[in-house]
């Protein structure tokens, strides 16, 4: 019986079996199935990875603002940086990154790692690399962004003055 509780309620999946007569649970394997072997076959792959990791989260976490519960923020803005920090690393390693067999297999892994509540992968990671890394390196990360607003303003008021003198 709690199994059937826990049963999927969305209008859309009832709607698609009340038509198809195929369990909900069965087309949601389907279409896992589907996205998987087109995952498997880098068909699309780096737009279903993406989508994996901006979709869902963005979602999670507009539920999240929504809420009055203060837990949830914690974990999808723990996600997103998690997240943004392995997407720096990827941006800079791709030429290597993509020649690994499988590559869309094993992002689509992780990101479902960093995502599922059962594994708390974003926590996980936030605390053994991503926090440890940016406390040891804040004080410099802090003087680079300040150099670049110094460098940016000069910039702007450059461009002001030039632009007067015109």
């Amino acid at each position: 019986m709690a199994a059937e509780k826990a049963q999927c309620t969305t209008p859309l999946a009832v709607e698609v079996e009340k038509r198809t007569n195929v369990p909900k649970t069965y087309i949601a394997g389907g279409v896992g199935f589907v996205l998987f072997v087109l995952v498997f076959f880098n068909v699309w792959g780096d737009l279903l990875t993406d989508l994996l990791g901006f979709a869902w989260p963005a979602y999670q976490s507009f539920k999240a603002i929504e809420s009055t519960d203060k837990n949830d923020d914690r974990q999808w803005l723990t996600y997103w940086t998690v997240f943004g920090f392995l997407n720096i690393l990827e941006f800079f390693s791709d030429v290597i990154l993509y020649w690994i067999p499988f590559y869309f297999i094993i992002k689509a892994g992780i990101i479902l790692y960093l995502i599922l509540p059962q594994f708390k992968g974003a926590t996980v990671l936030y605390n053994t690399v991503v926090r440890p890394y940016l406390l040891k390196e804040e004080s410099a990360i802090d003087g680079g962004i300040n150099k670049i607003k110094a460098k940016a303003s000069e910039v702007v008021v450059d461009a002001i003055a030039a632009s007067k003198n015109d």
